[in-house]
């Protein structure tokens, strides 16, 4: 009996090598304390270059250049609440189902992510959509949600459309300016009244 309990305090002592605590650090965290941070600069400029070739091919119904732009799982919830698939999005596409024209993205704000392979982007966009024959003039905001993909290149992984109503046709920026006007109109109230 004695013998078996001195091995197995033997087994329990000291950790081995390969299990030492120095050694037990996530891969990851080495790899990200060495990776070097995108140039911010050049992703944002990559991706209004998208932005551009994407409104480009929204208005000529490019349904090829829409299908490279859309990652293979893409998302979009549109301003009815509907989610869309790609494989939707280019059948409406095609089929003719779906047109856009004078389609404009403007006062675009773009987040990326550090290692510059994800990225955000929040715009306004106006033009006019047809739906099964119904036209619309589209006072919109989009949220978009990139990844730079291997191999593919930037493509739009979800986005979400949410229509301006009218009477609220402020822009972002000007809405903001507009309540801190208030703000400073505002008489300034005596508490100890």
């Amino acid at each position: 009996m004695l013998i078996a309990a001195s091995f197995m305090l033997a087994s329990c002592g000291a950790p081995a090598a390969n299990n030492a605590a120095a050694n037990n650090k996530p891969a990851n965290a080495t790899n990200a304390a060495t990776a070097p941070a995108a140039d911010k600069a050049a992703v944002e400029a990559d991706i209004k270059k998208m932005m551009d070739d994407f409104a480009a091919a929204l208005n000529k119904g490019d349904a090829d250049a829409l299908g490279k732009m859309y990652a293979d799982d893409y998302t979009l919830i549109d301003q009815n609440g509907v989610v869309q698939t790609k494989a939707a999005r280019i059948d409406a596409v095609k089929s003719g189902k779906m047109k856009m024209e004078g389609m404009k993205f403007e006062d675009l704000k773009i987040k990326t992510n550090p290692a510059g392979d994800g990225a955000v982007v929040t715009g306004h966009v106006t033009g006019k959509t047809t739906m099964d024959g119904k036209s619309e003039d589209r006072n919109s905001m989009v949220t978009w949600v990139m990844g730079k993909m291997k191999d593919k290149g930037w493509q739009f992984v979800s986005a979400q459309i949410t229509d301006i109503k009218a009477g609220s046709a402020a822009k972002p920026d000007e809405a903001k300016k507009s309540d801190e006007k208030k703000a400073d109109a505002a008489p300034a109230t005596n508490s100890n009244k």
